[in-house]
């Protein structure tokens, strides 16, 4: 990790340890959307860490994203970081600048030829992760002629709102919304669904490092018959179990995203999308024996409301299904495995 990239890690970890501790997080679920951390997330540049420098981001790179992403995961933040990335990484591709101090809703589906007409974007019950907060709306259509960016106005649109397990909000929106902006986008145009994956891999990396901080903090403090919890050789299988894990999540999502950064998502030879598969797959499949080990070591208490591990373990199980299960990545990886045959897959999997 260069000297920059350690800079933004401590800064985004330490201001998100800072605001969020379990007090400050149960707080959220009671009263709704933190505005005054979001302006203070705004104002840090976290969001704009793969913006373009026309619109004050860093124009990083999707490994620098990845520490703000882990760091979203580790903290359980209760704001719409990981879509608004993903929202500037698009107005950038498309040399375009968000409306200043806007809340962006990515839709996750390539938008139709049909829903827009007339200027206008039509959406029935299109799901939109923090929809509720949204003051633009930004897709990907296929035009005549390529893939283009969408940038719609969200005020006036039917609101229904749902939330994931984790109480983020996950809203469907309805109704007509008047365009914005429509753009040439050299991306293709399914390209919200990999970036979305690799965003949730991401985030569940850094969901992962805390479940092991709290095992690991809960066995060395617990004591049970005059020794700490974490000298019973069951417990000690439990932990390094979990940490092989943890190890092996972060090691690939952040393979992905060195991958996006060298070969993109797009064309017919060698890009990105094997591994940012493999991530999603091998993150997804990961949630349960993260959640599962990580509430074992801690017993009862460890399902406690009082005991802050259920912040991350419900946001994990929400992350492990959207933008793509297990499942659904494993069979493009499968799919692949059979185009290339037996003889060629060792040569894709090491590129």
């Amino acid at each position: 990790m260069n000297e920059e990239r350690q800079i933004l890690q401590d800064s985004v970890n330490r201001l998100f340890s800072d605001r969020l501790g379990w007090d400050q997080l149960t707080a959220i679920e009671e009263s709704g959307f933190p505005a005054d951390l979001w302006e203070e997330v705004s104002e840090q540049g976290i969001t704009k860490v793969i913006a373009s420098e026309a619109a004050g981001g860093m124009a990083g790179s999707w490994a620098d994203a990845y520490v703000v992403l882990h760091a979203c995961g580790r903290h359980g933040v209760p704001l719409p970081v990981a879509e608004t990335i993903i929202c500037e990484w698009l107005a950038r591709s498309a040399d375009f600048v968000l409306p200043d101090a806007a809340i962006a809703g990515l839709l996750e589906r390539p938008i139709t030829a049909e829903a827009l007409s007339d200027g206008t974007l039509q959406l029935s019950s299109e799901p939109v992760p923090w929809g509720r907060q949204a003051t633009c709306l930004v897709g990907v259509t296929e035009g005549s002629s390529g893939s283009e960016l969408v940038v719609a106005d969200a005020a006036g649109l039917t609101i229904e709102p749902q939330d994931n397990i984790g109480r983020d909000p996950r809203d469907r929106l309805s109704g007509s919304a008047a365009v914005l902006a429509r753009l040439p986008l050299a991306l293709p145009a399914d390209c919200v669904a990999w970036y979305g994956a690799l965003a949730r891999s991401a985030q569940i990396a850094g969901g992962g490092a805390a479940c092991l901080d709290l095992a690991l903090k809960f066995t060395g403090e617990r004591e049970q018959f005059g020794r700490p919890l974490a000298a019973f050789q069951a417990i000690q299988h439990y932990l390094s179990d979990l940490a092989g894990t943890v190890c092996a999540v972060d090691a690939i999502a952040m393979a992905a995203c060195h991958a996006l950064d060298e070969r993109g998502i797009n064309g017919a030879e060698r890009n990105a999308r094997f591994e940012i598969a493999a991530a999603k797959c091998r993150a997804s499949e990961a949630v349960e024996k993260l959640t599962r080990l990580s509430h074992q070591v801690h017993g009862a208490i460890g399902f406690t409301y009082e005991y802050g591990l259920h912040f991350t373990t419900r946001r994990l199980w929400s992350w492990r299904a959207e933008f793509g299960s297990a499942a659904h990545w494993g069979a493009h990886l499968g799919a692949v495995a059979c185009q290339v045959g037996g003889n060629g897959i060792w040569g894709e999997i090491t590129g």
